[in-house]
């Protein structure tokens, strides 16, 4: 299991392999769960549209490529005259008139973010491909995941961020996924003005900021945190691989199987039938 977060300078070479477009202009990026988180984490390098309604370009990111929502969203965008982009190992939206940027499929979305997330920054922040790429580690990866595990052990981390809220929200679905346990993110400055007073009786979290500058330290200390401090690109690759390694590592001490989901499945259904 480990060595599918410990193969990403294998998955990262093979993404860099690919051909992208040429993306210019106002863009709307989004997608579902392990997919969509892809362009969660690449706005905080990319001012990304919160409305697609405004774009020049609508990125999709899809790994199946049979996301019922993100189709959804194409479909309306292909009405709006919009250009979009797919990023897909196949599926349904392979088959919609987008430029598809296809990867190889055959394994869960979460373990394929090299494939998902390095063609965003190659069409919006070319220049920071190599830094994207420099920062996997697998064994300084392990490190940081072994030391997060200690603190976490017993308690419910909570993960905070402003400029870097993806990858607080990259972690909180590691650990949900793999390690079958609960985990939650919250977004800097939103929980100063409510979140951190439940802080009176929150002796069974564990805080964790990704901390970008002065505002994150305050909502640190209010909710004496851990203080992970970031300094680029670079920090959030590492950081990412870090985030498959403490989940995998939590499901072993919890007698999970990482690669088995349950509910997630069900609830595909589920939605299917409400649809139709």
């Amino acid at each position: 299991m480990d060595s599918l977060y410990e193969d990403w300078d294998r998955l990262y070479a093979e993404a860099n392999k690919l051909q992208v477009p040429r993306v210019e202009g106002e863009v709307f990026c989004f997608g579902m769960g392990g997919s969509g988180v892809a362009c969660e984490v690449m706005s905080a390098f990319y001012p990304l549209l919160r409305d697609m309604r405004h774009a020049d370009v609508v990125i999709a990111v899809s790994y199946s490529g049979n996301t019922r929502e993100t189709l959804e969203i194409v479909r309306k965008a292909t009405s709006a005259g919009k250009r979009i982009v797919a990023i897909t190992s196949g599926g349904a939206l392979a088959t919609l008139p987008v430029e598809r940027i296809l990867v190889r499929g055959g394994d869960q979305p979460r373990y394929s973010f090299p494939l998902l997330f390095l063609p965003l920054v190659k069409m919006l922040r070319p220049e920071l491909t190599e830094e994207v790429i420099r920062g996997v580690n697998a064994n300084e990866a392990r490190r940081v995941a072994g030391d997060l595990l200690s603190a976490i052990r017993g308690r419910i981390p909570v993960f905070y961020a402003s400029i870097y809220l993806g990858l607080a929200k990259r972690f909180k679905q590691e650990i949900n996924e793999n390690a079958k346990y609960p985990a939650f993110f919250g977004e800097i400055p939103e929980v100063n003005h409510n979140e951190i007073e439940g802080y009176a009786h929150g002796s069974g979290l564990f805080p964790v900021v990704f901390s970008s500058g002065p505002l994150d330290e305050v909502t640190a200390s209010l909710v004496n945190a851990k203080v992970i401090r970031i300094s680029g690109i670079r920090d959030v690759s590492l950081l990412i691989q870090s985030a498959g390694f403490l989940s995998v590592m939590l499901a072993r001490e919890l007698g999970e199987d990482p690669e088995k989901l349950t509910r997630i499945p069900e609830g595909r259904k589920l939605v299917e039938r409400i649809g139709s």
